[in-house]
């Protein structure tokens, strides 16, 4: 019993260690770029929902690809979670019935 419990200390201690070297600031690329991997998941499962409108899923599509061209513009994962959060859907709702070029699943 008290051997599992020192495996425990020892295990929550070097993994502290570990996060304690992380600073998280809004500018830190790290972060940004493990919470812009999560919007871009989340944007993906709606994407591939088939019982989500065609706005929906064309809205997803979209912000994933301009997503991809910010971070290419930037070369920042901050900047392209931004857009993400801040920029993504008021940039893209009036045009959603009109197919692009290379869009997937719509004609």
């Amino acid at each position: 019993m008290i051997k599992h419990r020192v495996y425990a200390l020892l295990l929550s201690l070097v993994s502290f260690g570990s996060v304690a070297d992380i600073v998280a600031t809004p500018e830190n690329e790290d972060i940004c770029q493990q919470k812009y991997i999560k919007e871009v998941f989340d944007q993906q499962v709606q994407y591939s929902n088939p019982q989500n409108s065609d706005q929906v899923r064309r809205t997803a599509e979209r912000h994933i690809d301009r997503s991809r061209e910010v971070y290419s513009e930037t070369n920042s994962f901050c900047e392209t979670l931004n857009y993400l959060r801040n920029e993504a859907s008021d940039e893209l709702l009036e045009d959603f019935k009109r197919a692009k070029v290379g869009e997937s699943q719509f004609k």
